[in-house]
Formats: structure tokens, sequence, C-alpha cells
């Protein structure tokens, strides 16, 4: 079992630093061409994002991994849900403080629509985290997930 928690963990930890890191640099580097803005190298803008990254991978399962209300701890995929979103809206009120931005001009509708992009983004995180401790736990996500949402359970 002690095992098994410790697979479960890193393999959720790594898998969602993989999917949020993609979809930041799907968005930033592709969709945006932030990438090119850019006043220093990008090899340590990259560097400095898969450590970044690591880490709310790392914290999404922490959350994950906390006790929640048993109504929610019964429902993973909610849960992952839930973990996401809070970490989403905690790791861009960080940046915004800080001033980490791609933008120069901040107005409420650049804010509003970076904060939702961050928290869907840890959303994703989130919810590869369920997924794969559904897996681990009770097999296929998939008809877990439909089998939890449309009875038979």
């Amino acid at each position: 079992e002690g095992i098994m928690n410790t697979k479960r963990f890193f393999l959720s930890w790594i898998l969602s630093s993989v999917v949020m890191f993609s979809l930041s640099y799907l968005w930033h580097g592709i969709f945006l061409n932030d990438l090119e803005r850019l006043s220093y190298p990008q090899e340590i803008f990259l560097t400095g994002s898969i450590i970044t990254y690591l880490i709310l991978g790392f914290l999404v399962t922490k959350i994950y991994l906390m006790k929640f209300p048993k109504q929610i701890a019964k429902k993973p995929l909610v849960r992952g849900i839930i973990s996401g979103v809070l970490l989403g809206i905690s790791t861009y009120i960080v940046a915004l403080v800080i001033g980490v931005s791609f933008n120069n001009e901040l107005t409420p509708e650049y804010i509003l629509f970076d904060l939702a992009w961050q928290t869907a983004e840890q959303t994703f995180g989130g919810i590869t985290v369920a997924f794969i401790y559904i897996w681990i736990y009770d097999g296929n996500p998939v008809e877990v997930i439909t089998r939890k949402m449309f009875g038979g359970d």
C-alpha cells in the first residue's frame, strides 16, 4: 500500500506538471507568441517554467490529497477540479502581485482573461491528478466517471 501511494503521488505529480506546462507552452509559445517578446534567453525562461510547473504539479497533487468534506471526497473528479481551481487562482494572484506578466497594460479585462486561463490550466492539472487516482484505484477513468455520474455504482 505504501509503494502504491508513492507511485500514485509521483505519477500524478509528474503527469499534471507535464499537462500544465504543455498548456502553458501552447498558450504563451504558440498561440500568443509571447516567447518572442522575452527580454532574456528563452532557455532561461523555459528552465524556470519547467521548475515552476514541477512545483505546481506537486502542489495540485498535495491539494487533491487534502482532507475534503465527505460529499466532495467521494467524487474524485470534483476534487480534482476544485484543487486545480484553487491552485490556479492562487498562482495567478501571486504572479499578478509580483508583476509577472507578458503584457505591459494590465486592464481589468486582461486580468480577468489571464486569471481565467491560469485557472483553466491548473484545473486540467487537477483533473489529471483525479484521472490518475481513479485509474489506479478503480480502473478506466471514463467508465468510473460515467458510472458515478449516471448511476450503476
